[in-house]
């Protein structure tokens, strides 16, 4: 006696595609999510200047300078001596290091003058100080 299989099994939606389907979706939407922002790391009223740029595109050493004039690097607090030597360290790795002082727009201006200085003395031309675009 012949059995015919086919009658024996069920026909089932084939959840195959749906699942692949759900992982690229969810893989997709991790990779797409940016998880670091510099304005999560220290919390920052940049000032605002009608050319201004926040320089989150561009690859750069980031010197944070809070309100209460602490400074920040790769989420750090540091001493000015401790920013010198990371700024000379970075100018014996690249000569064309850029650098960018985030400083809260509440901050001494003195402060900021001292970050400014420091990447001179560490022979960092490249320097700018960000804000935030007029929009």
């Amino acid at each position: 006696m012949r059995l015919e299989l086919d009658d024996l099994r069920e026909d089932q939606p084939n959840l195959t595609p749906l699942i692949d389907v759900v992982f690229l979706l969810l893989v997709f939407f991790l990779v797409a999510t940016t998880f670091a922002d510099d304005e999560v790391e220290m919390d920052l009223e940049l000032p605002r200047a009608q050319n201004g740029s926040d320089g989150a595109d561009a690859e750069l050493l980031v010197i944070h300078v809070a309100e209460d004039g602490a400074l920040r690097v790769d989420g750090r607090e540091v001493t000015l001596e401790g920013l010198e030597q990371k700024l000379l360290a970075a100018a014996e790795r690249n000569t064309d290091q850029e650098v960018l002082i985030r400083g809260d727009t509440r901050v001494d201006l003195g402060r900021v003058v001292e970050a400014f200085d420091a990447c001179l003395s560490a022979s960092l031309n490249k320097v700018s100080i960000a804000a935030d675009p007029l929009r």
